[in-house]
């Protein structure tokens, strides 16, 4: 029932007054605006990007380039140039308002109604509004408490969850000693531990607290956190009036700063161009050793050249298979040669292990059936191949690929950081019975962390066609024909994109996604997530 749980980031109270000091709490009606840029997609010298507005701090840290090596028949589009977004009333923010579900199938507003989802299932943020470290923990009604994350002070963690399921905080010692208890509503997916008792939460979003406690005997500090919290909590009413969507984020988090494709009805294409030919020829393993990715002129010979397709580019085609959440399919994306590559290089040089549902603070959850599969994980410098891929990758979702990979200084001098905004690719195996449930990757935005990073983008890679099974559903896609969820088929070279955050950066709840048990066969598949602005 948990899905991915985030690692909370220990702030002791000297980290959290040295942020305070150098970048101020938040304003009720500070611009959240996002950072403008200067396009820079040329080849030339001095291409590049450059920040004017919104956060001075870090110097407007993750500004973009587009990827040079692309190109979109429509053009770059940030995130910000939405026209879903709107400004909210009485603050400097533009808030994403999602569509009428009529105009998925391009027809008038208000013609068409959204189909109720057979799936009930919805996140659960739990919210620690207390100095202490707290063990969030599930009241099955059997025994003690099911230990599933940790969650440090003045910060949240996560699980997937059903309305009346019931959670509580306690010691994460001792799952008997309860601080603050929550029963989870259709409806609401946040619900905050308050023991001040000065959270204006309305309805069920505020736990039942054991103790009541004295504000002032918080440490400045702390009061300051405390007091940041309540003006989300403020921010969240207004833009779910305004909306209709529960705010999941936290202000001051900036809106994405990439690329979002548009998908404002089914079927909806965009067109990508990309030098990161396929290799259709499976090179002799002395050949594929180990790189050190680096920047490439855009009039190089590729690598391993003689072993790809001889057409000069590779063509791209992203088809909207849904509007809400924002989800592409990509056929062909990787030649079966490549998905063959990423297979045997998994099985030579890996092993597999049980997968996990994400960080719960270094302790294992007490409850794993939710995922069933195993996976280990590849580097981009394990060979040419993957490195084309998270190329090829880079330039389909417009994003430079030396932001994919450890940079020089002298690429991107404006990051404040070197690491690459991507992980590893995640390698899953799933036999015959396995599955994983429906979760979200998404974890919840720290607020004492510059910019709040956390996982935007998502893309599926397909290694085997499945006999039968092993769908990746998304159970709350908005349609107006079924109750049931979207399925997609798992099919050896495809590609699936999807963006777990809004244009306006909340963090999109309708991402919720599973991986359906296999029926005959087995599944093969790898995934990449990228980061927003950059990897903590």
């Amino acid at each position: 029932m948990h899905g991915y749980l985030c690692l909370p980031v220990l702030a002791t109270a000297a980290n959290l007054a040295l942020a305070l000091f150098l970048f101020g709490p938040p304003k009720a009606s500070a611009s959240l605006v996002p950072v403008q840029y200067e396009q820079g997609l040329g080849s030339g010298e001095g291409d590049g990007s450059t920040c004017v507005g919104l956060h001075d701090r870090d110097a407007c840290t993750a500004t973009y380039v587009f990827s040079k090596n692309a190109t979109d028949e429509k053009g770059p589009e940030y995130a910000t140039d939405d026209p879903h977004l709107q400004k909210m009333p009485g603050r400097d923010f533009r808030a994403y308002v999602p569509s009428d579900v009529a105009t998925f199938y391009q027809k008038e507003e208000g013609t068409l109604q959204p189909s109720p989802h057979a799936f009930n299932g919805q996140a659960g943020k739990f919210v620690n509004l207390t100095p202490e470290r707290l063990g969030l923990y599930w009241n099955s009604g059997r025994g003690m408490g099911h230990f599933t994350g940790t969650v440090h002070s003045f910060t949240a963690t996560g699980t997937a969850t059903f309305p009346t399921h019931k959670f509580f905080f306690g010691k994460t010692d001792d799952p008997n000693e309860a601080l603050c208890s929550f029963v989870v509503e259709a409806g609401t997916s946040v619900y905050y531990c308050d023991p001040y008792g000065e959270a204006a939460v309305s309805g069920s979003g505020l736990g039942f607290t054991k103790e009541t406690r004295d504000v002032n005997g918080l440490s400045t500090a702390d009061r300051q956190m405390y007091e940041w919290h309540l003006e989300n909590i403020r921010f969240a009413q207004e833009y779910r009036a305004f909306t209709g969507v529960e705010w999941l984020g936290m202000i001051g988090r900036d809106p994405p700063r990439h690329k979002i494709y548009a998908a404002d009805y089914f079927g909806q294409q965009h067109q990508v161009k990309t030098r990161e030919t396929q290799f259709v020829e499976h090179p002799p393993w002395e050949e594929l050793h180990r790189i050190k990715p680096k920047a490439r002129a855009s009039n190089a010979e590729l690598p391993l050249n003689q072993y790809r397709a001889s057409n000069e580019t590779l063509d791209i085609t992203l088809t909207a298979v849904s509007c809400a959440p924002r989800v592409f399919e990509i056929k062909n994306f990787l030649s079966r040669t490549e998905a063959d590559h990423i297979l045997m290089l998994a099985n030579r040089t890996h092993e597999l292990h049980q997968s996990t549902t994400g960080d719960s603070g270094g302790r294992p959850s007490d409850h794993d059936s939710t995922r069933t599969s195993q996976n280990t994980w590849v580097a981009r410098e394990e060979s040419p191949i993957v490195d084309t891929i998270y190329r090829r990758v880079a330039d389909v979702v417009q994003i430079d690929e030396a932001l994919l990979r450890r940079r020089t200084p002298e690429e991107h001098p404006e990051m404040k950081t070197k690491g690459s905004i991507a992980e590893q690719l995640q390698m899953v195996h799933y036999s015959p019975g396995q599955e994983y449930t429906s979760h979200h990757d998404f974890g919840y935005n720290k607020m004492h962390l510059p910019h709040q990073p956390s996982r935007s983008i998502n893309m599926l890679l397909y290694l085997n066609d499945v006999e039968e099974g092993g769908e990746t559903q998304f159970p709350r896609w908005l349609n107006a024909e079924t109750r049931e969820g979207l399925n997609v088929k798992p099919e050896k070279g495809k590609a699936v994109l999807f963006y777990m955050i809004l244009p306006d950066g909340n963090s999109d709840e309708l991402t919720q996604h599973a991986a359906l048990p296999v029926i005959r066969g087995e599944k093969w598949m790898t995934n990449l997530w990228i980061w927003d602005p950059f990897m903590s």
